[in-house]
């Protein structure tokens, strides 16, 4: 679902209808130049039952920005701001919060508009929030994810500097509706390097390599795009002399790209940066 504008409340919202934990709900959010929802009145919480009426029906509530991750009982915004003595804290359903199984530090709200505490690590839909007069729109990329970058071949990227593991990491990409970027050509291939050139981590457990849309998961040592591709099939399958006996490890079964230009695999498990991609709506058409 695409951005939806409150005029009553000069907001734009965004609910992500594809679940995930509170941390990547955040992260998300933030990395579209947006905020995991925090809502800021009650007639503001009306309008937002509304929205959320629109998630699939078995998913009973949406992940919020708030949070005792500090301080057991001490909840506060994803900004820091306590919600003791504010409207927020009428809002917790009968007998919440309850910290059950000592797990619960972050907070949902249900289709009633009602907060509970659950565990970070639930699975849930989330909102995005920006106020009207804080948005801008990624005309290039047709989109409001200012992070997205076009490129003279036509696509679209992202580079995320952020290790996560390769399963995440394509999660994240679809919860942006963009992919793990799929390599076409030898020259995209040298784009993306410059990319990754671009973006120095140290902080990351392998600075040299990012995660890229390959793997074996469907058909183990028969390396496929995910969308289904063989890598000759897709245009670039140059691989690293290096690394011709590590693709028969059972560990290394996801795909990525190294710093020198060559196709590398990693344990799927392994944090790593990585890139995702989209074509741009009138492309497709």
């Amino acid at each position: 679902m695409d951005y939806m504008w409150a005029h009553a409340f000069k907001t734009f919202y965004r609910l992500h209808d594809l679940a995930t934990n509170w941390q990547q709900a955040r992260q998300i959010c933030e990395a579209e130049g947006t905020s995991l929802l925090v809502p800021g009145s009650l007639e503001e919480m009306e309008n937002l039952k509304l929205l959320i009426s629109n998630m699939k029906a078995h998913y009973t509530a949406i992940f919020i920005g708030i949070h005792d991750q500090f301080s057991e009982g001490d909840f506060v915004t994803i900004k820091g701001e306590p919600i003791t003595g504010t409207i927020l804290e009428l809002l917790w359903a009968d007998g919440r919060p309850d910290n059950g199984n000592d797990t619960e530090d972050c907070v949902v709200m249900t289709r009633e508009g009602l907060f509970d505490d659950r565990p970070c690590y639930d699975i849930y839909p989330f909102v995005c929030k920006i106020l009207g007069n804080e948005s801008r729109f990624n005309d290039k990329c047709e989109g409001y994810d200012m992070g997205y970058v076009l490129y003279e071949n036509g696509k679209c990227y992202k580079f995320h500097s952020e290790p996560l593991s390769w399963y995440d990491a394509y999660h994240v990409c679809m919860l942006e509706e963009g992919s793990l970027c799929v390599l076409n050509s030898a020259e995209e291939a040298s784009l993306v390097v410059s990319m990754l050139g671009e973006h120095l981590n140290n902080n990351a457990p392998d600075s040299h390599m990012l995660h890229i849309g390959f793997t074996d998961l469907m058909f183990p040592f028969q390396y496929r795009t995910i969308t289904g591709e063989t890598l000759e099939e897709a245009g670039y399958s140059s691989w690293s002399p290096l690394q011709e006996g590590m693709r028969n490890l059972k560990n290394y079964r996801c795909g990525a790209l190294s710093r020198t230009g060559f196709l590398k695999t990693t344990s799927c498990l392994h944090p790593a940066m990585f890139l995702c991609e989209k074509l741009k709506k009138s492309t497709l058409d």
